[in-house]
């Protein structure tokens, strides 16, 4: 019994440190957040593949969850190739430097436009004219500043796991609607293993996870970003959002 209560007490000792730290803003959080950034940042080609769950809730209040696979490969600055596998059917982007094409499998339509000249660019285009949220798209918006311009109101370090065989480090981060963890690996390679997202804005504290699994020189030849048609399959025009064609309308 005297061991239990040792455990337990151990175990409160633990709660009640994190719980004294939770409004802090550790500088070594945050420096690790701006090391990841930087190294991002480097890279000039990589392969990531993400299993994510995500909670979306209903009119009647309850979450459901849904989960995808999503495979990315990137040649920076101007090539990328996106597939995103939920509930039995398959959404693909390609991008090769001039076009942007999105196709959703099985289907008969194909979307392609032309595109800007660098991956960042087109994620800024697809998200202000057509409404579209390129996924894993926060893997090129990270930058050495990131850290510092989002508005953390607490972030500190909970300790470290071994994810997939990699040993990583666990951070806890909080933003005005936004709690996030992210386990960052240990080493020269600072890249994230897994992301924890909760809205604090909801009720109902819905949640986003994604675990990561990097591949950081991937065999890639150019056919890989290009998109080819499936026979009989027809080229139909990427709507632009309703909010862009209202800022495109005003004088």
């Amino acid at each position: 019994m005297a061991i239990v209560h040792r455990a337990l007490f151990s175990t409160l000792l633990v709660v009640s440190s994190l719980c004294h730290a939770a409004d802090e803003v550790e500088p070594a959080a945050v420096q690790a957040l701006t090391h990841m950034g930087s190294y991002l940042r480097s890279l000039t080609q990589f392969e990531v593949e993400a299993r994510s769950q995500t909670d979306q809730v209903l009119e009647n209040g309850q979450s459901v969850e849904f989960r995808h696979h999503t495979r990315l490969l990137a040649e920076l600055p101007d090539k990328l190739m996106v597939t995103v596998d939920t509930q039995g059917k398959r959404r693909s982007l390609y991008y090769d430097g001039h076009t942007f094409t999105v196709y959703q499998s099985p289907g008969a339509y194909y979307a392609s436009t032309p595109a800007p000249t660098t991956i960042t660019q087109l994620i800024d285009q697809l998200h202000e004219r057509y409404g579209i949220e390129l996924p894993l798209a926060d893997l090129f918006r990270w930058d050495a500043n990131t850290a510092r311009q989002v508005g953390l109101q607490s972030a500190l370090l909970i300790g470290s796991d071994t994810l997939d065989g990699q040993r990583c480090d666990h951070y806890a981060l909080r933003q005005a609607d936004i709690d996030w963890q992210v386990w960052l690996r240990q080493g020269e390679q600072p890249l994230p293993c897994r992301l924890v997202i909760s809205r604090r804005d909801i009720p109902e504290q819905p949640r986003h996870s994604v675990d990561f699994t990097w591949q950081l020189n991937p065999a890639i030849e150019a056919s890989r970003f290009e998109f080819v048609p499936p026979h009989g399959a027809q080229n139909v025009p990427l709507q632009w959002a309703p909010s862009a064609r209202t800022s495109q309308a005003r004088p």
